[in-house]
């Protein structure tokens, strides 16, 4: 009899804790969904990488957090469909704003504590966003599809050509941020990093018409002077390439003779691309 009472009230128990879920004191389940961009002017280009890890972060429809740290950033999890997702309870009437962040970062990586000051590292991440604001609770749930934060540098050349500590090869972007705000979707303005960033290369045989190399930076949106020096036998001076805009969801491509770079016959042009996989659009 006794162990009947005991189940009986853990049957009770459990009930009990299945209506609190249900109910949640007025909360009700919504799946949330995070969706990476897989076609047109979104498409990866050749060497990147997927994602590795998403997060949503959830504030009230006037952009303040949540009561009981309910607007702490919450890890999604990666469906067999290559989607993130995640349930969350929320308010029916309640007006929500939802912000996202999905990036490269390897595991071990500390996650981002605060989506309106993503801190970022230069080089070969790749970062993406989106947000959906002032939401209510639907059957439905939410699907947003990410965007890039970054633009992508590629380096082309149409000489052959040969690094080493000797003769190395830098490009340089000046401008570059370490943070980004995903609900205004902008960089945090005091977050610019000193010097900018450098890609440094030092070994390598590079034949004409082949990738030297590619990386990520975090821009404001501004134009600027990008430097290309390959300091190599001809002891070439750097070389300028002037008013390339550095934007978020672009592909900046630095094409030419790299071999003479810098000197009178050598000639280095950017083409920009909303489009990773193509670099159709000179400006």
């Amino acid at each position: 009899m006794l162990a009947t009472a005991a189940l009986l009230a853990s049957c009770s128990q459990d009930d009990g804790l299945q209506n609190t879920v249900n109910n949640n004191e007025g909360l009700k389940p919504m799946t949330i969904t995070a969706s990476l961009p897989t076609d047109g002017m979104q498409t990866r280009a050749a060497g990147d990488v997927d994602a590795t890890r998403c997060y949503v972060q959830i504030l009230n429809g006037d952009g303040s957090e949540l009561e009981d740290n309910n607007s702490d950033v919450k890890e999604m999890t990666l469906s067999t469909d290559g989607t993130f997702t995640t349930t969350v309870y929320l308010k029916e009437d309640a007006t929500y704003d939802f912000l996202f962040w999905a990036d490269t970062e390897a595991d071990g990586t500390a996650a981002p504590k605060d989506l309106k000051a993503v801190e970022y590292t230069n080089g070969q991440t790749i970062a993406w966003a989106g947000k959906d604001l002032d939401k209510q609770w639907s059957a439905e749930g939410i699907n947003v599809t990410l965007s890039h934060v970054v633009s992508r540098v590629t380096v082309m050349t149409e000489s052959d050509f040969t690094v080493s500590d000797a003769w190395p090869l830098t490009v340089t972007v000046p401008n570059v941020y370490s943070m980004y705000n995903v609900e205004t979707g902008a960089v945090v303005a005091d977050s610019e990093v000193s010097g900018g960033y450098m890609l440094d290369v030092t070994d390598g045989e590079y034949e004409a018409n082949a990738e030297v190399a590619h990386f990520y930076v975090l821009g404001d949106g501004s134009t600027q002077k990008l430097a290309l020096h390959y300091d190599g036998p001809l002891e070439n001076p750097a070389i300028d390439i002037n008013d390339v805009p550095v934007s978020a969801n672009t592909h900046i491509t630095l094409t030419g003779d790299i071999y003479h770079a810098g000197l009178v016959w050598g000639n280095i042009k950017a083409t920009v691309s909303e489009d990773w996989t193509e670099e159709d659009k000179p400006f």
